[in-house]
């Protein structure tokens, strides 16, 4: 009878606490969503509305437990939040995005360690939701879970594995978890766009081996189809690296079955050198691409990087290895995403730089990106408009997490700016 009577109590706090979660990431995370809206100048009110429903109903819930609740912190982000925005501007348009871990209620506890199980229920959950195909997901998740046992194992090896990638010098981290799934909205008028993102650490941490090759013998059984050129490209321009498994991330356009033959699969790797000269060899994927499009984008990029790695004063050759901030930094440099169409005869590439590893400061980084979208013909980069949208977004610094660079002709230059909200404190 004891047990009767705990049961409703317990299910009655249960609720309190979960909506109690929910009031705190509303405080997190909606201001800078709602504050970024208004900025782009690309969305209507209405359209502002129903963006700010979809992030309560869909989102917030899946962010799981508030800190003091949660069995560790988030380490997909700097700070801790386990949710970050971004703004993708051209000389047409802005648009907002934001990307966060799955977590849910059990992510990171002993029956989920690395939130694998939670991460498939996510996607079946939003796939049943708005429509979406599991065709490709299905095959992913398949190729890189680990049992419950063998996460926990991974998480126990952990330790070991962040010193033998930690930059000499670098505070070791006291890194509980590790991220395995994550989902980005991409806000389109009143709509979104689905990705999801799988990394292949876990995996890679419990085997001891690279996973790149499960990971390209999925996407060769891929429908509908892949060229075959276009994945050995890749793939051997990446075995020829000196980094080792340097393939961090896999993610997916996440479509319904009609749509699947314009969707996208991007794979995120990283590079422990940043030389301009190290920018060419993967934008041209080791001198193999050297079409207009790749080299007008390269010599843009190139009037621009030295205030990209936080150089206002300018670079003396295309070989200067840039130092970067060290704490808590593994040997990462920059990134670079491969992105695959069905059909599609070469990858296109593009560039991430983490800011926050190399800005001195926020203001500092401020001054550099608007001194870039003056060179763009951006009105962001005028009387100081870029700093006030971001310091209205977010309340407190560190403000810059990444950049990402790519140029096309239709668009032209093609900057994404990555910032995460901070944590506040609990009520």
């Amino acid at each position: 009878m004891e047990s009767d009577k705990n049961g409703p109590a317990r299910q009655e706090n249960d609720i309190a606490e979960k909506e109690s979660d929910i009031r705190y990431w509303t405080r997190v995370v909606c201001p800078s969503v709602r504050s970024l809206l208004h900025a782009a100048g690309s969305y209507t009110a209405e359209d502002i509305e129903a963006q700010m429903r979809t992030l309560r109903e869909v989102v917030l819930p899946d962010l799981g437990p508030r800190p003091s609740r949660a069995p560790g912190p988030s380490y997909l982000f700097q700070g801790g939040c386990p949710f970050q925005l971004s703004i993708n501007t051209t000389s047409k348009a802005n648009a907002v995005r934001y990307v966060w871990e799955v977590l849910g209620e059990r992510g990171h506890t002993s029956d989920d360690p690395l939130a694998m199980q939670t991460t498939r229920d996510t996607v079946s959950r939003l796939s049943a939701k708005f429509g979406l195909s599991t065709k490709w997901s299905d095959v992913l998740l398949s190729a890189l879970e680990l049992t419950t046992k063998e996460a926990q194992k991974a998480v126990e090896k952990m330790p070991e594995w962040i010193l033998e990638h930690l930059e000499k010098g670098a505070v070791v981290p006291r890194i509980k978890n590790l991220p395995f799934g994550f989902v980005a909205f991409d806000l389109k008028e009143s709509d979104v766009s689905i990705k999801l993102y799988i990394t292949l650490k876990a995996r890679e941490i419990f085997t001891g081996k690279s996973a790149a090759d499960v990971i390209f013998d999925s996407l060769r059984n891929f429908t509908p189809a892949f060229k075959p050129e276009a994945i050995d490209m890749i793939q051997n321009f990446l075995s020829g690296l000196s980094e080792k498994m340097p393939l961090e991330v896999i993610a997916i356009d996440c479509v319904d079955e009609a749509h699947l033959s314009e969707a996208r699969v991007k794979l995120y790797c990283h590079s422990t050198s940043n030389s301009f000269n190290t920018v060419k060899k993967w934008l041209t994927i080791g001198g193999k691409v050297k079409d207009e499009n790749t080299l007008k984008g390269l010599q843009i990029l190139r009037s621009m990087w030295h205030l990209f790695i936080q150089k206002p004063e300018g670079i003396p050759d295309d070989e200067l290895e840039t130092p970067v901030n060290l704490e808590n930094a593994l040997k990462h440099r920059m990134y670079f995403s491969f992105e695959l169409k069905p059909g599609q005869d070469i990858p296109q590439v593009k560039t991430y730089l983490p800011i926050w590893r190399y800005a001195p400061s926020d203001e500092q980084a401020i001054d550099n990106f608007e001194a870039a979208f003056r060179q763009c013909h951006h009105p962001w980069g005028e009387d100081g408009t870029y700093g006030r949208i971001f310091r209205n977004a977010l309340c407190a610094p560190p403000i810059h997490g990444d950049l990402a660079y790519i140029y096309c002709e239709k668009r032209g230059v093609y900057q994404t700016i990555y910032v995460t909200p901070p944590l506040l404190e609990e009520d």
